[in-house]
């Protein structure tokens, strides 16, 4: 009987829940008020249309329908569209480092969940045949013990009901750390590393990328121009958060 009261207390009056993303607590929601104000900020700004980076904070750029940053411009990327939940900031980038560096593993249901907001935000993402996540080295895999970009496409391919492939794409060696490495550097470190293992289960498809972060692009160009010349129809990007420009 104290049990079925406590129960129906429970209903009633939910006991606070840790927010993923802050820590704080949240009432029977998927994230506390303060951060799904944050996130629901980020839907509102500006971003590029290609590569799906956001605008720098007090930039002065009108908003038009179609707006794409400079790099963007200027060069030509192998994927069509790259889309991110948020920007790479705050309690977002704190949320994606316990993930990604503490181990906490259980975040990548609410990673993936802003993700696929995002994802049926954007129209071409609804027409994707095959997910594919951004693999690591089998040296940095048992370093790490897991890939986050795993887990992510994971949930978000159950959510989005579509088909997940861990092994079609991998990386063949590791490299050196993307971090503090400018563009030419990033694409150069990565060059070669990346490898379709079947490309007859990838030709004619509509491929999407999935990993945590886009900064320069680099990692997500290199696995797009690989899938891209196993014969994809087209090759789309989505991640947790991007970074900023301007």
């Amino acid at each position: 009987m104290l049990s079925l009261w406590k129960d129906l207390l429970n209903l009633i009056y939910p006991s606070p829940v840790e927010c993923p993303l802050c820590g704080g607590t949240r009432q029977g929601k998927d994230l506390c008020d303060n951060c799904r104000s944050i996130i629901s900020g980020y839907k509102q700004e500006l971003y590029c249309e290609r590569c799906g980076r956001f605008t720098g904070k007090g930039s002065h750029i009108p908003s038009v329908s179609s707006h794409f940053c400079y790099t963007c411009r200027k060069q030509q990327w192998p994927f069509e569209l790259v889309r991110a939940a948020g920007p790479y900031e705050g309690v977002l980038k704190e949320a994606i480092h316990r993930f990604k560096y503490l181990g906490r593993r259980g975040l990548a249901c609410s990673l993936a969940g802003l993700m696929v907001e995002t994802a049926r935000a954007e129209p071409l993402l609804t027409s994707v045949d095959l997910i594919l996540p951004v693999p690591l080295s089998d040296e940095k895999l048992r370093l790490r013990g897991f890939n986050q970009a795993v887990l992510l496409a994971e949930e978000a391919g159950y959510r989005l009901q579509m088909p997940v492939n861990t092994k079609l794409l991998v990386k063949d060696f590791e490299t050196h750390p993307q971090a503090g490495l400018n563009r030419t550097a990033r694409e150069q470190n990565l060059r070669g590393a990346f490898r379709v293992t079947n490309a007859g289960a990838i030709h004619g498809k509509n491929i999407m990328i999935i990993d945590d972060v886009f900064t320069t692009g680099s990692t997500m160009s290199s696995a797009a121009l690989v899938i891209r010349s196993a014969g994809a129809k087209h090759v789309f990007g989505l991640t947790a958060a991007a970074g900023r420009y301007f």
